[in-house]
């Protein structure tokens, strides 16, 4: 018999002030897979990945890892078994990079001494790029130097969290927005990465271009409804962009792999056409 789905979500709703921000949806992850969920503005697209990752509790549904009710999973397992990067994680206090980075250590993992944990964290930093950074106030930094540092730290929890549980899921909420092109593509190569290497990755990205380039599936959001999935290859279309972006920006295909790009258009009086 085959073992469970990774990660299960069965008609998942939530309802605040009588308006559904996410409403029956269902979808299951598996492991070495990278899935990306896009959407306008207010899709739902945050709440949903709250919700997978249990830091929300829906108003109907559920959501199970492995075929256990996430709510049943004692906090350190499930730490264990999906780590989450946020859209920013804000301090208070002038806590040094690598001391916001070992967070992700800290309570995590078994058999692991000092030195291990001290490897495990020397690795996040230089997968990151921000061992240059170390030592520097984590305040002090710069939107994606913070947002790199966070990578690290869920970079340490997976790591660690790996001698507790053997599949794991990665959440990423909009990881790309504050990095330049450079580390943009580091941070989802990295992702990609670890999806080849047997975790789930199930990330939230704005620019459609990287989605199509990096996503194993689509996730399409919109009015809190899951309106499609599937290869990049099917589900970008111009009829779809228009419907759930509201733009009639056309779809095209990079030759090599028929990966989809699409190609921002303005009209002759410099008003994007709806």
């Amino acid at each position: 018999m085959s073992d469970p789905a990774l990660l299960t979500a069965r008609d998942l709703t939530v309802t605040v002030a009588g308006r559904d921000l996410v409403r029956d949806v269902s979808l299951g992850v598996e492991g070495s897979t990278l899935q990306v969920i896009v959407g306008p503005n207010g899709a739902g697209k945050s709440t949903l990945l709250r919700l997978l990752s249990g830091a929300l509790r829906p108003t109907r549904g559920t959501v199970a890892y492995a075929g256990a009710a996430i709510e049943t999973i004692p906090p350190w397992r499930l730490a264990a078994m999906r780590a989450v990067l946020p859209q920013a994680a804000r301090l208070a206090f002038p806590f040094a990079a690598a001391e916001v980075v070992r967070i992700g250590l800290d309570g995590i993992g078994r058999g692991l001494g000092a030195r291990d944990r001290a490897a495990i964290l020397a690795r996040a930093l230089e997968q990151a790029d921000v061992a240059h950074l170390a030592g520097r106030a984590y305040p002090t930094l710069s939107g994606g130097e913070q947002a790199r540092v966070q990578f690290a730290r869920v970079l340490c929890q997976l790591e660690a969290g790996r001698t507790v549980a053997e599949r794991q899921v990665l959440f990423l909420d909009e990881p790309t927005a504050s990095l330049d092109l450079r580390h943009q593509g580091a941070l989802l190569d990295a992702a990609a990465g670890l999806a080849a290497a047997g975790i789930a990755v199930v990330a939230i990205l704005h620019d459609l271009n990287l989605a199509a380039a990096y996503a194993d599936r689509l996730l399409v959001l919109d009015g809190g409804r899951l309106v499609a999935r599937g290869r990049p290859a099917e589900v970008l279309t111009d009829e779809l962009i228009a419907r759930v972006f509201g733009v009639r920006w056309p779809v095209g295909r990079v030759p090599e792999g028929d990966q989809p790009f699409l190609l921002p258009h303005r009209d002759v009086a410099g008003r994007t056409p709806t």
